[in-house]
């Protein structure tokens, strides 16, 4: 079946959203193929075409966001956070906690101590290219008054922040950056942190201030990225990396 074809019987993948994040914890794959009336195969193969992510992983972003906020809001064990997004072994949620946040459960406690001590100070983590590209960054007016916002500019290997950014940039009160690009991770995504965020909202932000750029980039261009906190796809990805652990590489 040709891709156009696809994307035209494209179930409203949306109307997931409301029972995933009621269920996050017990659904299945299955189940959500059930609710929009496509086999698991079938439906899978849309979800994907349509995201950019399985929906595999879209369940595993729910519950490993709700394992972030469990973990920095609450002193429960991590066994007992693990069980309550619905992982049934500690070694499997640790594994996969770290695959997608960066660091362990335990870290990312610690974490949230040391940032809130000495919070991060620019930096870049990028190899020189040949190639770059030309960001504009464009905020809303009243997100950053005074033009000093934190932004994470980051490249992943999808156009989801799933684990830490192969490369990326740390940057405050600017507008305009160029970028080396970086092969094998050609997905840019943003974050903007207001300069007197607490550690909460960088590490679990309840309404996170993001851009994403769907299409990959492999040569050298000029693109803008538009910060919000009001998603046009309500199936987009929480934020998960922890990109403040970036500092101490």
């Amino acid at each position: 079946m040709r891709t156009a074809h696809l994307a035209q019987h494209t179930p409203n993948l949306a109307s997931l959203v409301p029972l995933a994040q009621e269920h996050y914890a017990t659904l299945t794959v299955g189940d959500l193929a059930d609710h929009v009336g496509y086999s698991p195969f079938h439906f899978t193969r849309l979800f994907r075409l349509r995201t950019g992510v399985t929906p595999g992983q879209f369940l595993t972003a729910l519950r490993i966001d709700a394992a972030k906020r469990l973990l920095l809001h609450d002193d429960d064990a991590v066994i007992d956070v693990a069980a309550a997004v619905g992982f049934d072994s500690l070694s499997s949620f640790s594994r996969r906690f770290r695959s997608v946040v960066g660091v362990a459960p335990g870290q990312l406690r610690r974490l949230a101590h040391t940032i809130a001590d000495r919070p991060p100070r620019p930096f870049a983590l990028c190899r020189p290219t040949a190639q770059s590209v030309r960001l504009d960054l464009e905020l809303p007016e009243d997100f950053s008054p005074r033009g000093d916002a934190y932004l994470w500019i980051g490249w992943y290997p999808q156009p989801a922040p799933l684990g830490l950014p192969a490369a990326g940039v740390l940057v405050q009160s600017v507008r305009h950056l160029r970028l080396p690009l970086c092969p094998g991770a050609p997905f840019l995504l943003g974050f903007a942190v207001a300069a007197d965020a607490d550690p909460s909202d960088q590490l679990t932000p309840t309404q996170p201030m993001v851009a994403v750029h769907t299409t990959p980039i492999t040569a050298s261009t000029s693109v803008r990225l538009r910060f919000s906190d009001d998603p046009a796809d309500p199936l987009r990805l929480p934020l998960l990396s922890a990109l403040p652990v970036l500092c101490q590489r």
